[in-house]
C-alpha cells in the first residue's frame, strides 16, 4: 500500500477507537480495540521507516536539523511522523480512560480532555492532569 492510501486509511479510522473512548469508554471492547489499533499503527510507523531507510534515501539525517528536515521530504517518513502522532495520542487517550475509571472520575469531566489529546496531544493530557489533580489532590502517576 502506497503512503498516500495508508495517510488517508489511519487519518480516517482513527476516529473509529477515538469515538469508542468518549462514547463507549466501559464497553469490554473499547480498550483493547483502542490499545490494539495504536499498536498496528507503530507497527505500520515502523514499516514505512524500514521501506525508507532500506531504499534510496534523500540525504536524511538525525544529527542536523537540516538532515531532520531531509527526512521528512520522504512521505515514508512524513507518514511514519504522523503514525507516531496518532497512536502515541490514542495510547494516552486509553490510559487517561483506563485511569479515570480506576480514580473513579466522572467520564464527563473526562471528555473534554480526550478531544483535546485526539488534536492536540499533550495539551489534552495536561488537561486530564489537572483534573486528576484535582480529584486525588497529587501530581504523582
Amino acid at each position: 500500500m502506497s503512503a498516500d492510501s495508508f495517510y488517508w486509511y489511519a487519518s480516517v479510522l482513527i476516529f473509529i477507537p477515538w469515538a469508542l473512548l468518549i462514547v463507549a469508554p466501559r464497553w469490554q471492547y473499547t480498550e483493547p480495540v483502542a490499545f490494539g489499533s495504536a499498536i498496528i499503527l507503530l507497527g505500520a510507523a515502523a514499516i514505512f521507516t524500514f521501506k525508507y531507510l532500506t531504499g534510496p534515501t534523500g540525504g536524511g539525517s538525525f544529527l542536523s536539523l537540516e538532515g531532520f528536515e531531509n527526512l521528512f521530504r520522504s512521505k515514508e517518513m512524513l507518514l511514519t511522523g504522523w503514525l507516531n502522532y496518532l497512536s502515541f495520542c490514542l495510547l494516552v487517550g486509553t490510559w487517561q480512560t483506563h485511569d479515570a475509571r480506576q480514580l473513579k472520575i466522572g467520564h464527563i469531566f473526562l471528555i473534554p480532555s480526550l478531544l483535546l489529546t485526539m488534536i492536540t496531544g499533550p495539551a489534552g493530557l495536561l488537561l486530564y492532569l489537572v483534573v486528576r489533580f484535582f480529584r486525588t489532590k497529587k501530581w504523582e502517576i
